[in-house]
């Protein structure tokens, strides 16, 4: 898609397409393994529309979800290990005692919390997969309200792209 806006009419949705046919069975893992690494400094949203025009809609999803879930739990067990003790010693002021109860209540069950935190915009994805980090979030509800909470984000956006597709 990048090349198409720099490259214009010189290169057309179809050699996009074969290009990454030429890599055969590894241009989906070669996707995902970009999507991961360019999704811990970058949104996500370029890659899910990436993903809906060079792999159409249900491999879009499909890629996307995987590449999606892998780097928020990768960027998430980066922050348990490095903030998550510095996390618990400040919590301990006594002003801060609200965000401890919350903290404590994500430690007992969190998938509900997650998946609002996800489908509602309210903040980019890097940085609540940090703050989740270094809470007190188990990774098994971690990794489920990720999975559930990335599904709607993903099937919109792809869609997306699949529509460019169809335009370009």
């Amino acid at each position: 898609m990048v090349a198409y806006f720099i490259f214009g009419d010189d290169v057309s949705t179809e050699t996009l397409r074969q290009s990454i046919r030429d890599f055969g069975i590894w241009a989906p893992f070669l996707f995902i393994a970009l999507y991961i690494v360019g999704t811990i400094f970058i949104p996500s949203t370029p890659f899910m529309v990436l993903a809906g025009f060079l792999f159409g809609f249900k491999y879009g999803i499909i890629y996307s979800l995987i590449g999606g879930s892998v780097s928020s739990i990768l960027v998430f067990e980066i922050s348990r290990k490095l903030g998550q003790p510095w996390v618990e010693r400040t919590l301990q002021h006594k002003y801060l005692k609200i965000l401890k109860k919350y903290n404590e209540r994500l430690g007992s069950g969190a998938i509900w919390d997650l998946v609002i935190l996800r489908v509602a915009p309210i903040m980019p994805f890097n940085i609540l997969n940090m703050l989740m980090g270094v809470s007190r979030i188990h990774i098994k509800d971690y990794a489920v309200g990720t999975v559930f909470g990335l599904i709607p984000s993903i099937i919109l956006t792809v869609y997306v792209g699949v529509i460019i597709a169809k335009i370009i």
